[in-house]
């Protein structure tokens, strides 16, 4: 469906970021890195956003690259405002971090 949405909106960056972040989650992680820096090729960004950080380590980790991901996740900066924070990629590296056992020491020991 994600390549589909891709096909339909003309390759939009935003989808094109979806769509790496479900192919690095299935395990493509030479795809979803393929794609990602396409869709941030398209967005001109000279640097990761904190959406793509969240990619980048979701990338890394596929490549049992745990460090690599761990400071990815870490890079990204917490919403400022609670609703923003409900369904961000901040939220969901910090669950990332929970898995990889690594949450307590991203917020500084302090939860």
């Amino acid at each position: 469906m994600a390549i589909k949405a891709t096909q339909m909106a003309k390759d939009n960056p935003h989808i094109l970021h979806t769509l790496a972040c479900l192919f690095a989650s299935t395990g493509k992680a030479k795809e979803a890195h393929d794609v990602l820096l396409r869709s941030m090729d398209d967005l001109n960004l000279d640097e990761p956003n904190d959406d793509y950080w969240y990619a980048l380590g979701l990338i890394a980790e596929q490549c049992g690259e745990r460090e690599i991901a761990i400071a990815d996740y870490r890079k990204l900066a917490k919403p400022k405002t609670f609703l923003a924070n409900q369904d961000s990629s901040y939220q969901l590296a910090h669950i990332r971090l929970k898995v990889l056992g690594a949450d307590q020491a991203a917020a500084g020991g302090q939860r």
